[in-house]
């Protein structure tokens, strides 16, 4: 036996966290403890005698593996099972007209919906694809934009896509990611019978900062939003996107505005997902604010979730994002009119790429990608590389896929890691 290549031991507060790559599973031990579990994990074989139900435990969990474990193999396998193999997501951004104006967003709000042609074809896409034996769900997931400006359209696809995936015995799933001030009960239930599980609604601090940034003439974007959540969170999941800054991170007043809006009955459907706005540095911020802000909301009886690692989506085996102008791409932050946003469906649903490259989009594993950096990093079963949309900007740019951290990729995502362990354990 052999300590597994994948092992990261990070310290964390009054310990250290070891965590395996492979199979995700993590524990903590105390500092003190730290050298005398590293020595028998990298000694499985002489400590078997006087450890041996510990290391049967680690090997279960991957810490240790047998010699010949080819642990190579097992990445590109987790890799295709993180795919999502069975599964077909699609988003479609109806519109990228909004009627809020967040200094944070990176859209240039152009006045493009949906056309009628292209309500045709993106049925016909949906069909072509769920008619594969190999997908058995079906995912809608709507973006924008603001959606629910084109609330019409939502509710005609969404409509025909249940109807289609009852007829075929596919499961149906629908979520949206929306400001949240054009719902109402009257759209909830509705949406609720369509099939919509899952809302992410952003904030954007407690409630004087929140409409100082989402401004609802004379309303208050944060009442009419939380008023929203409170009523979906009845019957539904919401993530309740925070997105951060140094200036607008008080722990204590977001969540005293949170508690006093939403009653403690309902708050359990409810995940407060913290995320830093990009173009803030995260020298910036203190990381104990963040952490902080995560206990509160459990303390309330919110569920939290701090950013943590994992596959884009871009990179599941079926997925399209569809744009206002009917085009399909592989990345929701593509230019529309750009060259890498250049899928267009057919009467029968397969999608024709003008410029191939688009369509190829390889996985990390790919010669193609040039992406030894990515393949023989410590850290590839849970960073997965860059994104699908990142991955083509590097080949454009170097003619390969290079680290996206910077120089303090050990930092980052250890960083990222503890707070996998953090979620995970609800600390």
């Amino acid at each position: 036996m052999r300590s597994s290549n994948y092992n990261y031991i990070i310290p964390e507060q009054d310990g250290y966290l070891f965590f395996n790559g492979i199979t995700g599973a993590s524990f903590k031990v105390q500092s003190k403890n730290k050298d005398a579990f590293v020595s028998i994990i990298d000694n499985p074989d002489l400590n078997y005698s006087k450890f041996g139900n510990f290391i049967d435990r680690m090997l279960n969990q991957g810490f240790i593996v047998s010699d010949d474990t080819d642990e190579n193999e097992l990445i590109r396998k987790k890799y295709e099972l993180n795919r999502c193999p069975g599964l077909y997501e699609v988003m479609i951004l109806p519109t990228y007209q909004c009627n809020l104006r967040c200094w944070y967003c990176t859209q240039e709000h152009a006045n493009q919906w949906l056309s009628d042609e292209s309500v045709v074809k993106i049925k016909k896409r949906i069909e072509y694809i769920l008619r594969r034996e190999d997908v058995n769900q079906f995912h809608l997931t709507w973006f924008g934009g603001e959606p629910l400006l084109s609330y019409d359209r939502i509710l005609e696809i969404s409509q025909w896509a249940k109807d289609f995936c009852e007829a075929l015995n596919k499961s149906f799933f629908s979520s949206i990611t929306t400001n949240g001030t054009l719902l109402n009960k009257e759209r909830i239930d509705k949406l609720k019978e369509l099939g919509f599980g899952h809302y992410q609604i952003t904030i954007d601090g407690d409630r004087l900062t929140h409409n100082k940034i989402k401004v609802l003439g004379s309303n208050s974007a944060f009442d009419v939003t939380i008023s929203n959540i409170a009523e979906l969170a009845k019957h539904t999941q919401c993530t309740l996107r925070f997105n951060y800054t140094k200036d607008n991170l008080k722990p204590h007043e977001i969540i005293e505005d949170l508690k006093n809006r939403i009653p403690e009955e309902v708050r359990g459907n409810i995940t407060i997902a913290l995320y830093k706005v990009w173009q803030e540095s995260g020298e910036n911020v203190n990381p104990e604010d963040v952490k902080l802000l995560a206990k509160l909301a459990r303390d309330s009886k919110f569920k939290a979730h701090l950013q943590s690692t994992g596959m884009c989506y871009a990179d599941y085996k079926y997925f399209d994002c569809i744009f206002p102008n009917g085009k399909v791409g592989k990345c929701d932050n593509a230019d529309p009119e750009s060259e890498h946003v250049c899928g267009i469906i057919s009467d029968d649903g397969e999608v024709t790429w003008e410029n191939e490259d688009c369509n190829s989009l390889p996985g990390i594993f790919d010669p193609k990608l040039n992406a030894a950096e990515c393949v023989e990093c410590r850290f590839l079963p849970v960073c997965w590389g860059p994104c699908p949309k990142r991955r083509e900007e590097m080949m454009d740019k170097y003619g390969k896929v290079t680290c996206m951290y910077n120089g303090n990729k050990d930092a980052e995502i250890q960083k990222l890691l503890v707070n996998r362990y953090l979620n995970l354990t609800n600390y």
